[in-house]
C-alpha cells in the first residue's frame, strides 16, 4: 500500500488536501480504487521524522513550518529512510526551490498556494495519479519487492505482504476461486485462484495449499503437520510428505552459519 503523508500548516489546507487524496484514491481514470490511504496527517515536522520508515509512501509537504524544522528537512529524511518516496511540496514561498535542488530531494512538482483553487485542485489529482501510476512500476520491477509476497484482488490492484509474516495460502472449502491468506496477525480473503499462483518461493503441500517454508517452526513427519507457531497448523498429504522431507532437509544442509 501506497502511505500518504500530509504535513501542512495550515489546518483548512491540510483538510483540503486529505480530501483530495481520499476522492481521488476511490474515483480516478482507472475501474479500481487506488491501493493507497492517507497514512498521516499532521502539522509537526518531528512526528513525520519519527514515524516513517522503510516503506512506500507520496508526501505532500509544506516548506514554511513553524519551529526550526522545515519541509525541505523531512523530504531528506523521508527520502533517507524509505526506498520508495515520492515527493511534492505545496507551499506560498517559491523561493525555497533551488533549495530543493541543491539538496537533491527531486521532487516532482512544487504548487504554489497563491494559485487559484481550481488550479491546485487539478494539479493535485494530476500529481496523485502520477505518484500512484510510479508506485505501480516500482511495486512491478523493483528488486526490494522480492521480499513482499504480490497478490492481486482485483484485477490490475496490486497488494502486498511481507513474506517473512506470511505462513500459507489456501483453496477456501466450499467457495469457487476464493482464496485465503493466512500469517503473522493476517488474515486475507479474495478472489483468485491457488493454481495461478507462480511464486517459487511458496512450496505446495496439498491439493489446495502453498507454504511458506521459511516460516515452519516445527514439522512433524508422523503426524504429517507443519507448525508456524502454537495454534496455527496445516496437513501435508501423503503425496507431497517426501517432496517437504527433502526440502527441509536441503535447507537446512544449505544453511550459513
Amino acid at each position: 500500500m501506497l502511505k500518504v503523508i500530509i504535513l501542512e500548516n495550515d489546518d483548512y489546507q491540510a483538510d483540503y488536501i486529505e480530501n483530495i487524496v481520499t476522492q481521488r484514491r476511490m474515483i480516478n481514470n482507472t475501474l479500481q480504487s487506488y491501493d493507497m490511504k492517507v497514512w498521516l496527517q499532521t502539522n509537526d515536522p518531528q512526528e513525520v521524522i519519527k514515524k516513517v520508515k522503510n516503506e512506500d509512501y507520496f508526501a505532500i509537504l509544506d516548506i514554511e513550518l513553524d519551529g526550526d524544522i522545515s519541509g525541505i528537512d523531512v523530504a531528506e529524511q523521508i527520502r533517507a529512510k524509505s526506498e520508495f518516496a515520492e515527493i511534492i511540496f505545496v507551499t506560498a514561498y517559491q523561493e525555497y526551490l533551488p533549495y530543493t535542488v541543491s539538496r537533491r530531494i527531486e521532487p516532482f512538482d512544487y504548487i504554489s498556494k497563491g494559485d487559484k483553487i481550481e488550479s491546485i485542485t487539478d494539479r493535485l489529482r494530476i500529481d496523485i495519479d502520477e505518484a500512484y501510476v510510479r508506485y505501480q512500476n516500482y511495486v512491478n520491477n523493483n528488486q526490494h519487492h522480492q521480499d513482499k509476497f504480490i497478490y492481486e484482488p482485483i484485477r490490475g490492484v496490486k497488494r502486498q505482504v511481507d513474506f517473512e509474516d506470511l505462513y500459507y495460502i489456501e483453496a477456501i472449502k466450499n467457495k469457487s476461486r476464493r482464496l485465503r491468506i493466512v500469517g503473522k496477525s493476517i488474515r486475507i480473503e479474495y478472489h483468485g485462484e491457488l493454481g495461478k499462483i507462480s511464486d517459487e518461493r511458496l512450496l505446495r503441500i496439498n491439493q489446495s495449499t502453498l507454504i511458506n517454508p521459511l516460516s515452519i517452526q516445527r514439522f512433524s513427519k508422523k503426524e504429517r503437520t507443519v507448525y508456524f507457531d502454537d495454534e496455527i497448523s496445516v496437513t501435508v498429504s501423503y503425496r507431497k510428505l517426501k517432496l517437504l522431507t527433502d526440502f527441509l532437509n536441503d535447507m537446512k544442509n544449505n544453511m550459513v552459519y
